[in-house]
């Protein structure tokens, strides 16, 4: 049974998120942030019986699952083609079960969790974000955001969740110039997950992205929750298990 979220199911739907920690905080920071009756996003519960497989959160095009091995693909593979939905982020077990179910392709790498000392540094150039510096240098430094990001659209629904202390947002600044940015995402009772580190094009390869990783790894401990965080691919993983985190599972998204 696959159903939408009512005030009811908060505690079942919270639940269900911590089935996997990553996308399942980005779900619940959606539900505490909008709550389920807000028409600009979607939230939905799987049930196996009476217990909860499976949290789903909608927004936009994009379908982002917390699952356990119960969760029923049929089910999911049907709410996608009737939501009209482009992309399917979710455990890569249940990543090619939709596929087959639903064509399209796939990425895949690693979920990362932080298994390393408490964080120790001097992070003195590293200031809350300016939201419209942090887009311009989000932009700037990946195709990516500048084909994805609105910037009216991102800030608004950055600015609801740091009101509601769900997020953070940095800026890393030299010279006087913001050259770089990391967030924390999204959090649940666990953890904090980071996010969006980028480093503008003229200062790469000194080790920024790094500094501002472990910044946030500071910031994150200092909550008494856990770092954690999505490798883009598997070769960057090795940097992250540099700083000290470690794979704990695999990601896959679907595009559809």
């Amino acid at each position: 049974m696959l159903l939408p979220v009512t005030a009811a199911d908060i505690p079942d739907f919270a639940a269900a998120c911590a089935h996997e920690h990553i996308f399942g905080s980005r779900a619940l920071t959606a539900l505490r942030a909008y709550g389920p009756g807000d028409p600009s996003v979607h939230f939905y519960l799987c049930r196996k019986g009476r217990e909860p497989a499976a949290a789903l959160y909608l927004s936009g095009n994009v379908l982002s699952i917390s699952s356990d091995e119960r969760a029923d693909p049929v089910l999911i593979a049907d709410l996608a083609r009737r939501m009209q939905v482009h992309e399917i982020d979710t455990n890569w077990t249940q990543c090619r079960a939709l596929q087959s179910l639903l064509g399209g392709t796939t990425d895949s790498s690693y979920f990362m969790v932080y298994r390393g000392a408490p964080m120790e540094g001097d992070f003195s150039d590293i200031r809350p974000g300016v939201l419209p510096a942090v887009f311009e240098t989000l932009q700037r430094s990946h195709e990516y955001y500048r084909t994805h990001l609105e910037y009216s659209a991102w800030s608004s629904d950055l600015n609801r969740r740091i009101s509601c202390g769900l997020s953070e947002v940095y800026q890393l600044e030299a010279g006087g110039a913001v050259v770089g940015t990391g967030s924390i995402v999204s959090t649940d009772d666990e953890c904090g997950v980071i996010g969006a580190v980028a480093v503008v094009p003229e200062h790469r390869h000194k080790g920024l992205g790094g500094h501002i990783t472990r910044f946030l790894v500071q910031r994150i401990q200092a909550m008494g929750k856990t770092p954690r965080l999505v490798s883009g691919y598997d070769e960057v993983a090795e940097l992250y298990r540099q700083i000290g985190f470690a794979p704990c599972g695999r990601w896959g998204e679907l595009y559809l």
